[in-house]
Formats: structure tokens, sequence, C-alpha cells
């Protein structure tokens, strides 16, 4: 069964976006904002929600996509086949068999991964942080 591991939004005002998580639903910051970079981690203690920089408008602002963790990379995307027929979903390369990515049925993007997202750790790794 996946497990929703993060959900990444697109902001151009990344910080008054996590302004806005943090101050009407209690989100805190989930891991430090990389160097040079306005992308912003938060969390609810169960799921990371990334901000991502939109300044030159690469992407439409919003939902950019949802990572789910599974233990079952294959017999997910076979679930998805079954569910959109038709529409195949390319299977992992063999240099990244444990990810891939695909979309919904209403073209929303998911990165589907047995690990969760490359370099990203549960939450509790950042447990010593205080919620402010």
């Amino acid at each position: 069964m996946g497990q929703i591991r993060h959900i990444v939004n697109s902001s151009a005002t990344t910080e008054r976006l996590a302004h806005f998580y943090k101050e009407v639903f209690g989100f805190w910051q989930s891991r430090p904002t990389p160097e040079g970079r306005r992308t912003i981690y938060l969390t609810d203690g169960h799921v990371e929600l990334a901000i991502l920089e939109n300044t030159n408008q690469q992407n439409s602002n919003g939902l950019h996509h949802l990572g789910i963790q599974t233990d079952d990379l294959d017999g997910e995307i076979s679930r998805i086949e079954k569910v959109q027929p038709g529409k195949t979903i390319a299977r992992p390369q063999s240099d990244s068999p444990r990810e891939t990515w695909l979309s919904d049925a209403s073209g929303n993007h998911i990165y589907l991964s047995v690990d969760g997202k490359l370099e990203y750790q549960p939450v509790e790794k950042y447990t010593y942080r205080k919620k402010k």
C-alpha cells in the first residue's frame, strides 16, 4: 500500500505561502532551506509539504507533484494500468529500478518510489527542532 511522503507546491512567494501554513495550520519547518534557494520544507509531523521557488514561472503555481512511497512498485504500476485502461506507465529504468514518475487520472504528477524520495528522511530525523 502506498503512503504519501511529501506534497510539493510551486509558488512565486514561498515565504508568504509558508507563513500561511504555519499560522493557519501550525506547520513547522522540517529541514533547512537549501543554500541559495527559496524552497521551504514544512511538516505537520506526518507528511512533508515542500514549497518550491517558482519565481520565473517555469511551472504553474499550485500542486507540483505528490511523492508516494510503496513497497510494491510493480504492483502499483499494474494497478494504475488497470484503473486507467490504455495508459501505459513507463517502467523504471535499470539505473533507477526503485522509482518512477507517472500521473493520476486528472494529470497530476506522482513520484512513486520504494525509498520515499531521493535524500528524503522521515520527519522523525528532525525531531530535535522545536515546533514554533
